[in-house]
């Protein structure tokens, strides 16, 4: 197997941190406010701001590189780091077509801000799904299976 999950779960935790960060410092100059995240879940699970980030946190940490973890790494092709963005790109989807939504967002974000906070999210995502591939694949797999293929085959030189 490719992926161990505590190493997965560590990634969870790290691309959560950078997530957090790049809402915190990088949203605002994107989107021309605050986002917070926190908020929005203690507004779906009818909680308070602090249980929002414990939830946050313990889906970015857990559920998602379990599911990571169990389900997506072995099917999905190429080295930890693009596995990484394409389980970003998924969430991104999900996010923006389910979860959104059930917040009052609308669908990819038409009622909370258009464009600029569909960019702003898909970077988010990237940013967590490359940290997470990046962390939970193998140390010593190589970054990209084309070329561990390209290395792997025979060469034939042309005589003369």
């Amino acid at each position: 197997m490719r992926t161990n999950l505590f190493r997965a779960c560590f990634g969870g935790f790290l691309g959560t941190i950078v997530v957090t960060c790049m809402v915190i410092f990088a949203s605002p100059t994107l989107i021309g406010g605050p986002a917070d995240l926190a908020s929005a879940l203690a507004r779906m699970l009818g909680g308070s701001w602090l249980a929002g980030m414990g939830m946050y946190f313990i889906v970015g940490t857990l559920a998602l590189p379990a599911i990571y973890f169990t389900l997506v790494d072995r099917w999905l092709p190429g080295g930890p780091a693009v596995r990484g963005a394409a389980w970003g790109v998924a969430l991104w989807v999900v996010s923006q077509a389910i979860v959104l939504p059930m917040a009052g967002g609308g669908f990819f974000s038409s009622a909370a801000g258009g464009l600029r906070v569909i960019t702003d999210s898909l970077i988010g995502h990237l940013a967590y799904g490359l940290v997470l591939g990046v962390f939970a694949g193998d140390p010593n797999e190589r970054a990209f299976s084309m070329r561990q293929e390209f290395v792997a085959k025979p060469r034939l030189r042309r005589a003369g």
